[in-house]
C-alpha cells in the first residue's frame, strides 16, 4: 500500500484530509513540533540535560531498550546487546508506517520526530563505543547482579566494526535529522492545503453522498375517471326551473 502510492494518490488523499479543517487549529502543534525539532537537533546524551519535551518519549524508549535485553537474552550475546537499540528504532519506524497506513498525516509530524529520537538515541550511543564517556545504567544487570557493558563496543568489537563506529552513527544521526525534517515540511504543506481549501468543503463520506443524490419528480395526483356524471358543487345541485309558455300566472 505505502510503495505503491504515486503523487497523485497521495496529493488526492491529502485533499481528502483536509477538507473541513481549520489550520489555525494544527498551527500550534506544528509549532510544538518544529521546537522538538530543535531541541533533538541540540539532543545530547552525554550532557544529561533533556528538555521535558524529549525526555517523556525518551524515558519510554529507554525502558523498551532494557526490557529488549532481556526478552531477547536467549539469543546470541551480539544480537542481544544490539536488541535494545534496535527496538527504538523499530518503534519509531512502526509509528510512521501505523501512521501512514491510517492517514492520519498530521500525526506523521511526530512519529516522524519519534523516529528522529530513536535514531539520535542510538547515533550517540554507538558514537561512544570508543570513548565510553556515558553513564551505563543496565536493567538486565541489575536484575543479574552484573556490571553494565557498553552494548555498542561489545557489538563493533565482535563485528571488527569499531573503526567504522563514528561513520555508522553519523550516517543514523543524519537520516534521524532528515526525517524529522520531513515531518515539518510536510505538516507545513498540510498547513496550506487547509488553509487554501474552501470553507464549505464536505467531508469524504458526506461529498459522496451529495454526489450520488438525484431528485426525483414527485408523483402526479391521480385525476378522477369520467364516468358519464358531472360533479356540482352542492348549492347548484338543484338547478331553478324557468317558466314555460303554458304556465298559467295567477
Amino acid at each position: 500500500m505505502i510503495t505503491n502510492m504515486s503523487l497523485g494518490d497521495i496529493n488526492a488523499r491529502v485533499e481528502t484530509y483536509v477538507r473541513g479543517k481549520s489550520w489555525y487549529w494544527y498551527a500550534p502543534l506544528w509549532l510544538l513540533g518544529l521546537y522538538a525539532c530543535w531541541q533533538l537537533f541540540r539532543f545530547n546524551m552525554v550532557a544529561g540535560r533533556t528538555p521535558l519535551i524529549v525526555l517523556i518519549p525518551y524515558s519510554f524508549d529507554f525502558f523498551l531498550h532494557e526490557w529488549a535485553h532481556i526478552f531477547t537474552a536467549f539469543l546470541p550475546a551480539v544480537l542481544t546487546a544490539a536488541a535494545g537499540s534496535l527496538s527504538e528504532l523499530l518503534l519509531g519506524a512502526g509509528l510512521v508506517i501505523a501512521a501512514i497506513w491510517q492517514r492520519s498525516y498530521f500525526a506523521l509530524l511526530f512519529c516522524l520526530l519519534w523516529f528522529d529520537l530513536a535514531c539520535q538515541s542510538a547515533g550517540q550511543y554507538m558514537a561512544d563505543a570508543v570513548p565510553q564517556r556515558l553513564p551505563l545504567v543496565s536493567l538486565a544487570g541489575a536484575l543479574s547482579g552484573q556490571e553494565p557493558k557498553h552494548d555498542w563496543h561489545f557489538v563493533f568489537g565482535q563485528l571488527h566494526l569499531l573503526g567504522a563506529s563514528a561513520f555508522i552513527s553519523g550516517s543514523l544521526r543524519v537520516i534521524g535529522g532528515a526525517a524529522g525534517i520531513l515531518g515539518l515540511a510536510f505538516a507545513a504543506w498540510l498547513l496550506y492545503k487547509m488553509a487554501r481549501a474552501p470553507a464549505w468543503a464536505a467531508s469524504g463520506n458526506e461529498a459522496i453522498l451529495v454526489a450520488s443524490y438525484r431528485p426525483t419528480a414527485s408523483p402526479k395526483p391521480a385525476l378522477p375517471e369520467d364516468n358519464g356524471f358531472t360533479s356540482y358543487p352542492i348549492g347548484d345541485s338543484a338547478p331553478v326551473p324557468t317558466p314555460s309558455k303554458h304556465t298559467r300566472h295567477i
